[in-house]
């Protein structure tokens, strides 16, 4: 077990091995890939390399290292063209709180018929 793994349970290990094929032994080195890919995008920004934000990517992308930088890159580049929306991005906003509490956005834990994630808004509990 690596120091990322840390505070995990041992099911918990077992299942990231099972189903997301995440392979302690190789942990760091599928991380690198992935950090060594950055410099084929000069034109993002990259704000965070550190490993325990990396292995967020690879873990949402099955240790695929390509599909994990690719959404890495799309990450900070929607950023990037975003400024505006991330500048006062923080988690005690009330906005951001109200958003929060009212379960916006869900996601489906199945993918439809077509491979594709489903997002959930809950409209109802909006107050537009």
């Amino acid at each position: 077990m690596t120091h990322l793994q840390t505070g995990l349970s041992p099911e918990t290990i077992e299942k990231a091995r099972l189903e997301l094929n995440e392979n302690p032994d190789v942990l760091h080195q599928d991380i690198q890939q992935v950090r060594d890919m950055i410099i084929t995008r000069p034109d993002i920004g990259f704000l965070r390399t550190d490993d325990a934000f990396i292995l967020r990517f690879l873990r949402a992308r099955k240790f695929h290292q390509t599909d994990a930088f690719r959404l890495l890159a799309q990450y900070f580049q929607y950023r990037q063209l975003n400024l505006d929306m991330f500048k006062n991005f923080k988690a005690d906003d009330p906005g951001i709180k109200r958003a929060l509490i009212d379960g916006f956005p869900g996601v489906l834990e199945k993918r439809d018929h077509y491979g594709r994630k489903i997002l959930l808004l809950f409209a109802a509990n909006w107050d537009q």
